[in-house]
């Protein structure tokens, strides 16, 4: 059952909301896969993320950040509907996240 409180409508409040529900072995595993690999999760984590985040449902305020993030204003014009790249967006914040956290440690 996914989360019914409001959606995220910034790339770090999405990502401070899936850490939140991630537990220790979940984010130690995300942690701990190298850069390149984070493509894998898109099938995983990554659906999770548009289901959670209500990327299939409209949350066009978070698609729009992810799209700028990653584009540019300009050009995140054109991705606007692209909720893969969005929830590429908010993987990558995540593992940022998770490995500024790890070296603060």
């Amino acid at each position: 059952m996914y989360n019914k409180t409001p959606w995220p409508q910034t790339i770090n409040g999405a990502a401070d909301r899936i850490i939140a529900i991630m537990n220790d072995q979940e984010k130690e595993k995300v942690r701990a896969l190298p850069e390149a690999k984070l493509p894998k999760l898109r099938f995983s984590l990554g659906i999770y993320i548009r289901n959670e985040l209500g990327l299939f449902e409209g949350n066009h305020a978070l698609i729009k950040a992810c799209a700028i993030s990653e584009h540019g204003d300009f050009e995140g014009l054109f991705f606007l509907n692209d909720i893969d790249l969005a929830s590429d967006v908010i993987l990558e914040a995540i593992w940022n996240r998770l490995n500024a956290t790890a070296l603060v440690m």
